[in-house]
């Protein structure tokens, strides 16, 4: 399959992989231009699953692990550095262990080796919900979206959920084939033993307020890999804020 991607810049490549749901352009505001002002090639894409793509179903995490790869060998990128977020660290986390040759380093924000009972039950109960075919009413889907990206910080900030607020209320989210299908990119056993084998170096980035992907189902990269540092910022949530 052709994923639509952007290739910016010139340099060294970076390449940037979103989380569930995530279209390439989540990192265009950001974390795009200040990799060009460093020096950088910038590589940004749409996974599986979501824009031109969003009616797919039926793949799986090797599926998205094989559209990274591909995408790597077709802009003859390799070694290539990765920045991944979530759903997005995952995929890099597969990418590393099956394909080693393409990876020389990774940074991997809100990422996990393994689910606890209750971030499984998380999985369930959105798996169930989108099943069921409820579309829920924007303002409450809003506060669920609120709730699980943001830290107490940021929502306890009178103008800076304002924003959100609106943001979310105005363009709720859309639970297409494409997003079921994401539902399940996510580690089914317990992968430490298996990220052992890593070579690539890798930074972990977790984020203390974070619900969704907590810190401590990431362990520090020296137990996830073979070469890495960890850091976990003390308040932000999964969204970094």
């Amino acid at each position: 399959m052709n994923l639509a991607y952007e290739d910016r810049g010139d340099g060294e490549p970076v390449l940037f992989i979103a989380g569930q749901g995530g279209l390439g352009r989540t990192w265009d505001l950001y974390q795009v231009p200040a990799f060009r002002s460093a020096g950088y090639r910038v590589i940004t894409f749409d996974n599986r699953g979501v824009g031109a793509t969003s009616e797919a179903h039926g793949f799986t995490a090797a599926t998205m692990v094989a559209d990274t790869a591909a995408l790597i060998e077709q802009l003859e990128l390799a070694p290539v550095r990765l920045v991944a977020v979530s759903m997005g660290s995952y995929i890099a986390q597969e990418l590393m262990l099956c394909r080693p040759e393409l990876v020389s380093q990774a940074v991997l924000m809100a990422t996990r080796a393994r689910h606890d009972r209750t971030r499984d039950f998380f999985r369930i109960a959105e798996r169930d919900l989108a099943d069921s075919g409820v579309q829920l009413p924007p303002t409450y889907e809003a506060k669920l979206r609120l709730i699980e990206s943001f830290s107490p910080k940021t929502l306890n900030d009178e103008n800076a959920v304002r924003d959100w607020i609106d943001m979310f209320t105005r363009w709720p989210a859309k639970v297409t084939p494409g997003i079921r299908a994401q539902y399940g990119v996510a580690p089914q056993l317990d992968r430490r033993p298996a990220y052992r084998r890593i070579t690539a170096q890798v930074l972990v980035i977790g984020f203390a307020d974070d619900l969704v992907m907590p810190p401590y189902l990431a362990p520090k990269s020296p137990t996830l890999c073979q070469k890495g540092d960890t850091w976990r910022y003390p308040t932000p949530a999964i969204s970094g804020f």
